[in-house]
């Protein structure tokens, strides 16, 4: 009887057992089913895929030095989107030129897939629209010739080297890593301009070299810049108490507004080539929604002042030679220099005054003469006219 009581509670705890994993059973079965599907499509873009941040989820792209892509796309619970997605890329040339390429979707790789040109530029501009369940999803990529695996590498063998937070270089800009070299770049935030400086392990000014440098921005609008080198200058007219550092920089133009929110740079030099998007790590998502951080390049500085004065110090130098130069001190040879020395004679427009002259004829009158004679006059002359 006691095994029979036992038995049958037994029985009723294998019962419920077998209920709670029937229960279990489905939940279970679907999220193996996700976690199968995310490692199939993560194993199939490769885990160095360049992924962006935004509002509604993540998307990730692989683009490979032949120009082929793979993307994908997840929500934010991280569950890959597979369906209602579609996009297309716009693929800026070397000298310009655009070429779109549609993103068309693999049901077998559970991907959006892509043939684009081959990437043969330091940098290429690609920009993507994702057509997501009816959202457009939008960003650029500034892709080196290696294709985003390069961007990847790059990040990860900077990550021993990178410097302390915070840590500006020797003229107050930010210092970022680029395969071998140390650079401190920033952007004068009234004029646009934008300086490169190389820095040794001291983070001190050497000089450029050979480097070719250019960016890849993301600001109001993507930009893509080739620097120029700019020589070595000395220490110039202590007047206006400044000095330009004596160490070469590459510099050009940018149209920010604000600070970036993404700047890529490439670097080539003695035919090796390495490139570093401020701000990434390595296997990490690079934050591109209305909430990211900004890329801090934009600082106030004094190029202007030393402008000014390298035009003063030009011109002394040439009054020593030609003394029909004459070089004024003061407010006026600022202004000069600050019109880059290029004086202009005033337009002056004169109008000669409106003159109205009216000239009437004097009215003259002449009264007739009035002739009295006395006495003694008229006997003198009747005395006269008798003698005849």
């Amino acid at each position: 009887m006691k095994i029979t009581k036992l038995s049958g509670v037994f029985a009723l705890l294998l019962i419920a057992a077998a209920a709670a994993c029937g229960k279990g059973e489905e939940p279970q079965t679907e999220a193996n089913a996700t976690a199968e599907v995310t490692a199939t499509a993560e194993s199939a873009i490769g885990e160095d895929a360049y992924v962006e941040d935004h509002e509604s989820g993540k998307a990730a792209f692989n683009v490979a030095a032949d120009g082929s892509v793979k993307a994908a796309v997840t929500g934010p619970d991280g569950k890959p989107i597979r369906e209602n997605v579609s996009g297309t890329l716009l693929w800026k040339g070397p000298s310009g030129e655009e070429k779109t390429v549609p993103l068309t979707f693999d049901e077998k790789a559970g991907l959006l897939v892509a043939a684009g040109p081959k990437l043969e530029a330091d940098l290429t501009q690609i920009g993507y629209t994702l057509n997501v369940a009816g959202k457009p999803w939008s960003g650029t990529l500034h892709v080196p010739a290696g294709g985003t695996a390069e961007l990847y590498a790059n990040a990860k063998g900077a990550a021993d080297l990178r410097l302390p937070e915070g840590k500006l270089g020797p003229h107050g800009g930010r210092i970022e890593i680029v395969g071998d070299d140390r650079l401190e770049l920033l952007v004068d935030e009234a004029t646009g301009e934008v300086r490169v400086y190389v820095l040794d392990v001291d983070l001190k000014p050497v000089d450029i070299g050979e480097r070719k440098i250019t960016l890849g921005v993301v600001a109001d609008a993507p930009q893509l810049v080739v620097l120029t080198p700019v020589a070595a200058s000395a220490d110039v007219n202590a007047d206006v108490n400044a000095k330009v550092a004596a160490s070469a920089y590459l510099t050009g133009k940018l149209a920010l507004a604000a600070d970036p929110l993404k700047l890529t740079i490439a670097v080539r030099n003695a035919g090796r080539s390495a490139v570093a998007l401020c701000g990434y790590h390595a296997g990490a998502a690079f934050a591109v929604h209305a909430r990211a951080p900004r890329v801090k390049v934009r600082v106030k500085t004094d190029w202007d002042a030393h402008a000014h004065a390298h035009a003063l110090a030009d011109l002394k130098a040439k009054a020593d030679f030609d003394p029909k130069v004459h070089v004024h001190t003061g407010a006026a040879a600022r202004a000069n220099a600050k019109a880059n020395v290029n004086v202009r004679a005033p337009s002056v427009r004169v109008t000669p005054p409106s003159i109205n002259v009216q000239l009437k004829a004097p009215s003259i009158s002449i009264p007739k003469p009035s002739f009295k004679a006395s006495a003694s006059a008229r006997a003198s002359a009747g005395a006269k006219v008798g003698a005849h």
